[in-house]
């Protein structure tokens, strides 16, 4: 039986804070074994496309038309096998549909499909659909996850995120429905197969995830680029297991490489739960060396957000001021000497997940205080201050 895309999950409230607002969330949505056991295989035949444009770059209004050399190249090459081959559904993880694209030689995927209808939510007042976490929403995942690459490819690739881009898939295997539980085909044969958006990103082999490897492991360089990403982003799901160790190709050392981050940048008037596993690590607390500190404070935060929102027309401006509301804080601390985990437990709700942050907070009163919102140029000026005051006071 052919994989069938999965209808997606709409967890009642309670039972999404459950399984989502768990300090550390054990996950591995990547894991790929070549026994098949984490992918809901097919014994049928593969069911090629009706045509070889089964995968191209999404274009406008999702995503501008520019693609860098890397992000081409990774569509061409998952665009030729899915004229051959199916792409074969990952049975692990909590955040919607995964999809592995598979090499030539079948050894391991060479990219990873997330389809923006198959993003998976939460039940909320009134039953309104949510996304998994406060400030998010079902079916923007797939814009962050590329906006995250390109907010990287902005600092030069610096933070490590795997090629990433958008773009729409077309293949009979989404022809398939599922009627009371029971796979059914209806006849599609004069229509074209069923096409779907999508973020696709670059498969990395990898040895391991950081919860199977002691901390003592990764060096302070690695924990000090992937905790300055989740700050800068606010990234809500960075636990252990979305950080993959690859064994580095000159070395016998290992090096982190972050995915999953489709639920960093919650709206601006939703700021989210975020949790950091690597607060805890001793690595955090290694003051920032020159070069972190100069690569924080050349951040032009406006122009980023003018480059992303050309590029990314549909993430919500809302998500865009989160990460000026974040990169401020960020330069501010680091330029006030403030160490990694300073800044994580002052962003995240390190003390309670039922409280709010301490950038909440800061938010929260210059809103209050000012009676400015954030669309009012001089909130920013007073928002700055706010920090200034906060760092002063506890550090």
């Amino acid at each position: 039986m052919i994989s069938m895309a999965p209808t997606p999950l709409y967890l009642p409230a309670e039972e999404a804070n459950r399984v989502i607002r768990s300090p550390i969330f054990q996950r591995k949505d990547n894991k790929y074994n070549n026994n098949n056991k984490d992918l809901k295989s097919s014994n049928d035949p593969i069911q090629t496309p009706n045509n070889d444009k089964s995968l191209r770059k999404s274009g406008s209004p999702w995503l501008s038309s520019q693609v860098n050399s890397n992000q081409a190249e990774l569509i061409e090459l998952s665009g030729k096998r899915l004229s051959t081959s199916s792409p074969k559904l990952c049975s692990e993880g909590v955040g919607g549909g995964v999809y592995f694209i598979q090499s030539e030689k079948d050894t391991h995927p060479i990219s990873v499909f997330k389809p923006r209808d198959e993003e998976n939510g939460i039940v909320g007042p009134n039953h309104s659909i949510m996304g998994m976490k406060a400030g998010t929403l079902p079916g923007e995942g797939v814009f962050k996850e590329v906006a995250i690459y390109l907010f990287d490819q902005l600092h030069n690739g610096y933070f490590g995120v795997p090629v990433t881009t958008l773009v729409e898939v077309q293949h009979p295997i989404w022809n398939k429905r599922q009627v009371d539980g029971a796979a059914t085909e209806n006849n599609y044969s004069d229509q074209l197969d069923i096409k779907k958006i999508g973020s696709l990103q670059e498969f990395i082999v990898y040895e391991d995830t950081a919860d199977e490897v002691g901390c003592s492991k990764f060096s302070v360089d690695d924990i000090h680029r992937i905790g300055l990403l989740d700050s800068l982003v606010l990234n809500c799901d960075r636990h252990s297991g979305n950080l993959l160790v690859v064994a580095k190709e000159d070395s016998d050392g290992l090096e982190l490489v972050p995915i999953d981050h489709s639920l960093c940048l919650p709206s601006s008037d939703q700021l989210s739960d975020a949790w950091f596993d690597w607060i805890n690590f001793p690595q955090s607390k290694v003051p920032f060396n020159q070069k972190e500190k100069q690569l924080i404070q050349s951040i032009d935060i406006d122009q980023v957000i003018r480059q992303l929102h050309v590029k990314l027309p549909k993430l919500r401006l809302a998500c865009l001021e989160t990460l000026k509301l974040t990169t401020l804080f960020v330069k501010k601390a680091v330029g006030a000497g403030l160490n990694l985990c300073q800044i994580g437990m002052a962003i995240s709700r390190y003390q309670s997940l039922d409280q709010p942050s301490p950038l909440e907070s800061i938010v929260t009163n210059t809103i209050k205080t000012q009676k400015l919102s954030l669309s009012n140029p001089h909130f920013w000026t007073a928002y700055q201050n706010e920090i200034d005051l906060f760092i002063a006071q506890n550090y």
